[in-house]
């Protein structure tokens, strides 16, 4: 199992010296984005090739290992996981089972619940080769190429009755790793080293929208996972664990990306054959300036690429802010004493934006909020509500 923080750093140098040789990208550290506050904990559940069930504690701000524990033998051959919470986890078996596994205490033993502590929640058809949940009720795999979507109602769900309403995303996702970053968003890798973010919206036509992050340096991978808040794991086939921070992990662009590659998590020892972090369990939060109309543009623009994928793109983005500087100069107290109409998105009347938060008078974040959704319902996209002030000066 992996070596203490102390060990770790006493073989960093040599780990470094090779660290191209198995395609690990040696890059140059980044300064995240200012105003924005992170926090919470990095929990991974693991599988050892002899099947039993490990637990391992990392803190999010230096990449030290703080515990690992070792549990069961979980008395079946494991093919994907997925964790739905701190003590639950999904496995399937290579018999195409799916399992569901509950913890007891993770705390200073791995210990599952006294009861039923493993329940096998359908006997066939889950013939995934990965797995991953993001925690917001969509769980993900991929079979023979097509990635697949299902929607978990329940926190320990007792079988199909809670994990239904498959949804066939596309074909293609011949993927070497595979884990949720956030609510329909996935990271993976691929054989010749890309790192890819998808952006999944089932009810759309097109029901993935995929950017490049990096074209290549992430093949030494075998293992990807993600608690949330833009860190990434990456367990090479050496055994050795890395961790990086994405800046914004909505904006499709991976130059933000921080690497510490010169101090792993471990430089070895992570033998699991399998590897899930429990979703959602770090979070970042951007504390925002509401005076300051360049920070308030810059929570525009990611509260816009996270609000569909599709305007995620500079075209958009010009679009609305355009529109929104002619409307309030982007002011969240923007008022027009004659209309009442009030706000960034100058709401006809102001109160109108109580639909998307209670402080919608005093909030920037729920101006927008409540802007992107009009936008979409009434005219699809940015440019076309632009499009239509252009010609009759208001939207």
């Amino acid at each position: 199992m992996p070596k203490s923080s102390k060990a770790r750093r006493a073989a960093t140098g040599a780990l470094l010296a090779g660290s191209l040789s198995f395609g690990l990208l040696t890059a140059s550290t980044t300064t995240a984005q200012a105003g924005t506050e992170c926090g919470g904990s990095v929990s991974v559940y693991g599988l050892l090739d002899d099947g039993r069930l490990t637990f391992s504690s990392i803190n999010p701000s230096n990449g030290d290992r703080l515990k690992t524990l070792i549990g069961p033998d979980l008395g079946f051959t494991p093919k994907a996981m997925a964790t739905l919470n701190f003590n639950t986890v999904l496995v399937t078996s290579t018999a195409g089972a799916l399992y569901r596994i509950d913890v007891q205490t993770n705390n200073n033993a791995l210990v599952l619940a006294d009861t039923n502590p493993i329940t096998k929640i359908a006997d066939s058809g889950w013939t995934h080769d990965k797995l991953a949940y993001d925690g917001r009720g969509h769980l993900f795999g991929t079979a023979n190429g097509t990635l697949i979507q299902y929607l978990v109602s329940q926190e320990k769900p007792a079988g199909s009755q809670h994990i239904g309403q498959r949804v066939e995303i596309g074909d293609g996702f011949v993927l070497k790793t595979l884990t949720a970053t956030g609510e329909d968003r996935l990271l993976a890798t691929s054989s010749d080293g890309r790192l890819i973010d998808y952006a999944i919206n089932s009810g759309a036509t097109q029901k993935w929208t995929a950017r490049e992050l990096r074209p290549d340096g992430w093949s030494g991978f075998n293992q990807l996972v993600s608690p949330g808040g833009g860190l990434y794991y990456g367990r090479t086939s050496a055994g050795g664990m890395y961790w990086y921070k994405d800046a914004d992990p909505l904006d499709g662009d991976g130059s933000d990306i921080a690497y510490h590659n010169n101090d792993p998590v471990d430089a070895s020892g992570w033998t699991q054959s399998l590897l899930s972090a429990q979703p959602n369990s770090y979070t970042c939060t951007t504390s925002l300036d509401r005076d300051n109309i360049t920070e308030v543009k810059a929570a525009g623009r990611q509260m816009m690429n996270a609000y569909r994928s599709s305007w995620a793109n500079t075209t958009q983005w010009s679009c609305l802010d355009q529109l929104w500087t002619k409307e309030s100069g982007w002011r969240w107290n923007a008022d027009n004493p004659s209309s009442t109409a009030y706000g960034i998105p100058q709401a006809l009347p102001g109160s109108k934006m109580g639909s998307a938060g209670a402080d919608w008078a005093s909030n920037p974040e729920t101006q927008i909020k409540w802007g992107l959704s009009y936008i979409n319902d009434r005219y699809n996209t940015p440019c076309g509500a632009w499009n239509f002030w252009q010609t009759n000066n208001w939207y």
